[in-house]
């Protein structure tokens, strides 16, 4: 027997405690016996690998399972092995606000250590605005300003095999899927998602590392093992002619796959979300929809509604996935995209 999706029953409320995740998996397992327990979501990641290891399922070691979920933990550790990131300070060491300003520069970054897509994100500009949260989990960062990347790897038995790159062209809101990057920097993301996987001992799974493509180079941000958001998944199906969601169940299944070689299009994802306030009118939704390259389109929303504030990258109210034959065409399309759709507010 198998669960195949953890994060419905072991994420909080349920527990906030190891302890309270234990007791949670007994009270709803007893003493059944599963054989592969998967974590679909970042939140379901560390409850996963403790219930794998209460109902003997396949395990992965929990320090992986934390050192991918726990942010500080995270750096802290690939720290020790000379993976390049931006400077770092968990906020509960952090003596004054000035001394924080002072290290990290301006703006700081604070981000909650276990979060994802942004959630909970703040820039700070002033030691004013750096009220010291000592009992909070957060984590204080230097700001980087430059392009960013993610690289989608499956792993199995030590080996990884396949590699996904992709462009964000606008954070949280357009992915380029594959990125195609030119060779060279091609090669030097793949050889860092390398590096940071041997580092972490990831022998099974799916991970999802975020880059920064600074002018010196490359620098980590980091790494989740999970699928990704943004409905990048969506993407690598209709890039690479393979469903992605069954390399991921082979994959957690100890089951051999056979995976593409190559891209077959060039994909595109775009995120809507206006902001908050009421939609006052959405332009162009028949041309998108009926554009040849479009291969999935969905609008949550409708003149009149009411959109909340954004609160995490994961949270829109549609998307429009394209697909070309070269990454210019793909380009091309995206910015007549931009020009011929809209969703106006009031």
């Amino acid at each position: 027997m198998s669960i195949t999706d953890a994060q419905p029953l072991l994420t909080a409320p349920l527990w906030n405690t190891t302890e309270k995740l234990k007791q949670t998996i007994r009270g709803e397992f007893g003493t059944e016996r599963f054989t592969h327990v998967i974590a679909g979501s970042d939140a379901a990641v560390y409850p996963a690998a403790v219930a794998r290891r209460m109902l003997g399922a396949r395990q992965s070691p929990t320090t992986t399972a934390l050192r991918c979920r726990d942010k500080l933990e995270m750096k802290d550790y690939l720290s020790d092995f000379d993976i390049p990131m931006t400077d770092y300070i968990a906020e509960s060491s952090a003596r004054s606000a000035d001394e924080a300003f002072a290290r990290l520069g301006t703006p700081i970054v604070r981000k909650r250590r276990k979060s994802s897509g942004g959630r909970g994100l703040e820039l700070l500009h002033t030691a004013a605005d750096l009220a010291l949260r000592r009992n909070d989990r957060n984590i204080l960062e230097r700001y980087v300003d430059a392009s960013e990347a993610s690289i989608e790897s499956f792993i199995s038995n030590n080996r990884i095999r396949f590699i996904n790159t992709t462009r964000y062209l606008e954070k949280g809101h357009v992915n380029f899927v594959p990125a195609a990057f030119d060779a060279a920097l091609q090669d030097k993301i793949i050889s860092l998602n390398r590096r940071v996987i041997e580092a972490l001992k990831i022998s099974w799974g799916m991970t999802h590392l975020e880059v920064y493509l600074v002018e010196k180079g490359l620098l980590f941000g980091e790494i989740a093992l999970r699928p990704p958001g943004g409905y990048i998944m969506n993407a690598m199906q209709h890039a690479y002619a393979f469903n992605p969601w069954e390399a991921l169940l082979a994959i957690e299944l100890d089951e051999d796959f056979d995976f593409p070689e190559s891209n077959t299009a060039c994909c595109s994802v775009e995120l809507f979300h206006p902001g908050a306030g009421e939609v006052a009118a959405i332009h162009g939704y028949d041309w998108l929809k009926q554009h040849p390259a479009t291969r999935e389109f969905r609008i949550k929303i409708k003149v009149g509604d009411t959109i909340s504030k954004r609160e995490s990258a994961g949270q829109d109210v549609g998307y429009i996935l394209h697909a070309s034959d070269s990454p210019a065409a793909r380009l091309a399309l995206q910015n007549q995209l931009d020009r011929n759709f809209s969703i106006k507010m009031r």
